[in-house]
């Protein structure tokens, strides 16, 4: 692989581990404070609607700035912040809303920062590296996440909120040297094809979205697993421990790793099949959903703990499966130099749908119980897998056309 892959990996790969710690932090501060899931879930809510915000502005930022520049500097004003909160941190947790102010600022930042990133996968790495790439970078990215939430629920209440932090804050600065070293390796990649006009840029991506029939199927995925992805935010994971599970934040954090656990296995598993998962991407995706379906289903409806830790290893696999599948899906559906564009749109959509969906699942684990939540989303799955078999129809039709004007 190109060697600029490997600093990006390592970036990727402790972004991860920050964000489990930050969320972590942040969350069980929330719900210890307020007992409530929709008000401890107005956190994420927060983030996304900063990301949201972001993903309309980075387009223009794309097309005016060089790439590496704007990544870099994205990482310093990130690095400066986390240490401001991790130096007032123990002030902060007193006074809310100069904590969420901070809150917003990183999640700006954050949603111009990764579609960024992902925009650079398939510029470091290209042909069949693409499928084991995507793979080893899930695979770390898990495994680094099984230990942030093994420890930092620990950590939390053995430190306090303070230090844990701190852990986060001296990461973020490992990024930024990671960036650094990035950006010295992809000068001669990293310039995106600019528009010299702006309302053009802004809606290329979202045209891409609608005119291209593959593209719409996919987003159209995403937007199901999204809404029930919304079950898997701490609020409603630490809910669902206490008051179902009869578990505290330790039991918590050891839910999250399991699953975590199960998808690094699954990252392996990825690699092992990398070259079927690309020659059968619509059965991987659909096959997964359903069994995804299935597991989100017997999870809400189960009161074990040991059960619960089992199902969260099992939908593991599934789950890597599924995404390694749909992301090659979403890469091969769009031309290279407009993938930033199009990750921008498809994040705006997609964290839009993410806000409500919090929304209305907090609200339906207050008032119903957490395990209809798990219900809900089971189903949302099934959908998922509805999509990709209509997305089935679409590439046949494609090749047949293809075939008819080669003849």
């Amino acid at each position: 692989m190109n060697i600029a892959f490997y600093p990006y990996w390592a970036a990727k790969t402790l972004l991860s581990l920050i964000n489990v710690i930050y969320i972590m932090v942040i969350t069980t501060f929330i719900y210890s404070h307020t007992g409530s899931v929709l008000s401890a879930a107005m956190f994420p809510l927060i983030q996304i609607i900063a990301r949201i915000t972001a993903s309309f502005t980075l387009p223009l930022l794309v097309n005016r700035f060089p790439f590496s520049r704007l990544l870099i500097s994205i990482s310093i004003a990130k690095t400066f912040i986390m240490t401001c909160i991790a130096i007032s941190l123990n002030h902060l947790i007193s006074q809310l809303p100069l904590l969420l102010i901070g809150v917003v600022i990183l999640s700006f930042l954050d949603g111009l920062e990764s579609p960024l990133l992902n925009a650079l996968t398939p510029r470091l790495v290209q042909g069949e590296d693409l499928v084991k790439a995507n793979s080893l970078l899930s695979f770390s990215n898990q495994t680094v996440t099984i230990v942030g939430y093994a420890m930092t629920g620990f950590a939390v209440m053995n430190w306090g909120a303070s230090q844990t932090f701190w852990a986060a804050t001296s990461l973020s600065w490992a990024v930024l040297i990671f960036l650094i070293a990035l950006g010295s390796l992809t000068r001669g990649v990293e310039q995106f094809q600019k528009s010299t006009v702006s309302r053009n840029v802004l809606r290329e991506g979202w045209s891409m979205l609608w005119k291209n029939p593959s593209l719409r199927l996919i987003t159209l995925m995403d937007i199901a697993q999204t809404l029930a992805g919304s079950i898997w935010i701490g609020a409603v994971t630490l809910a669902f421990a206490k008051e179902v599970l009869g578990r505290g934040e330790g039991w918590w954090g050891l839910m999250n790793s399991s699953y975590a656990a199960g998808t690094m296995l699954g990252g392996i598993l990825a690699l092992a099949l990398a070259k079927r998962i690309q020659k059968h991407l619509i059965a991987s995706m659909t096959m997964a959903s359903l069994l995804f379906s299935l597991l989100t289903i017997l999870y809400g409806l189960n009161n074990l703990p040991w059960l619960a830790l089992v199902l969260c290893i099992l939908m593991g696999p599934v789950h890597q499966i599924r995404d390694a599948a749909q992301q090659i899906a979403l890469l091969r559906s769009v031309p290279v130099e407009s993938l930033s564009r199009v990750h921008a749109a498809h994040g705006v959509l997609i964290s839009t749908v993410l806000s409500v969906s919090i929304v209305i699942f907090g609200l339906v684990a207050d008032q119903l119980g957490v395990q209809w939540v798990y219900l809900i989303g089971g189903a949302l799955f099934i959908a998922s897998a509805i999509c990709s078999l209509l997305l089935s129809r679409v590439h046949r039709h494609q090749s047949i056309a293809k075939h008819t004007k080669n003849m």
